[in-house]
């Protein structure tokens, strides 16, 4: 909450728990308060976000920028993902926190997990678009390498050789012909199955193929 701009202890509160006489939420919030207790600041917040992440050894700016980035694109992008939306996505946290408490203190009946309203569908348009991402990040960083490379040896930098294009063209064709949806070094956190060869051998084997969930 902090990291969205939600600082004190009591606004927090008011974000969650909507009836601030009710004892048994409050009571199950204070620990969550206390740990949180040394944090108190905005910029704080987003360092200890930042410094979690999957990039290390960044300057405190640069980490911040990082976390604020997660918070704006990656973090409950149905809501927004503009600029300015801390608050819209503080409400809506708060809200899902509400009913996680309201379910844990048996006033309403747990979510159905098997409902097809509560299913989140992959669809071609953005797993390529995340695949993309990921390997066109992945070669921003082999060319900065080789850049800093270049300065350090005083080497005249070469572009045909910086920029590699089979690191995105040999990625998307190992994702599209093993279904292993993600970077190839790391197949074992990897989706599977989410591409497949169409069976071509009958017409009723192409229909049937098609026709699976």
């Amino acid at each position: 909450f902090r990291a969205l701009g939600v600082i004190s202890d009591r606004d927090i509160l008011e974000h969650i728990c909507y009836d601030m006489q009710d004892a048994q939420m409050l009571e199950m919030l204070k620990p969550c308060i206390d740990d949180g207790f040394v944090i108190q600041d905005r910029e704080v917040a987003l360092d200890f976000i930042g410094n979690r992440g999957t990039t290390t050894g960044l300057s405190r700016e640069r980490r911040i920028r990082y976390a604020q980035e997660i918070l704006q694109k990656e973090m409950l992008p149905h809501v927004s993902m503009a600029e300015g939306s801390e608050s819209k996505k503080a409400y809506f946290f708060g809200y899902m926190i509400h009913r996680l408490l309201l379910a844990a203190l048996e006033r309403r009946e747990l979510d159905d997990r098997d409902h097809f309203g509560k299913k989140r569908l992959d669809l071609a348009g953005p797993l390529l678009a995340n695949l993309f991402r990921m390997l066109f990040r992945k070669l921003t960083r082999d060319v900065y390498r080789y850049l800093q490379k270049c300065v350090e040896t005083h080497k005249e930098f070469n572009l045909s050789l910086a920029v590699k294009h089979q690191t995105i063209t040999n990625g998307l064709k190992y994702s599209l012909a093993t279904g292993n949806w993600g970077d190839q070094k790391k197949s074992m956190s990897s989706k599977a199955g989410v591409s497949q060869v169409l069976n071509r051998y009958t017409y009723a084997s192409t229909l049937s193929h098609l026709r699976r969930c």
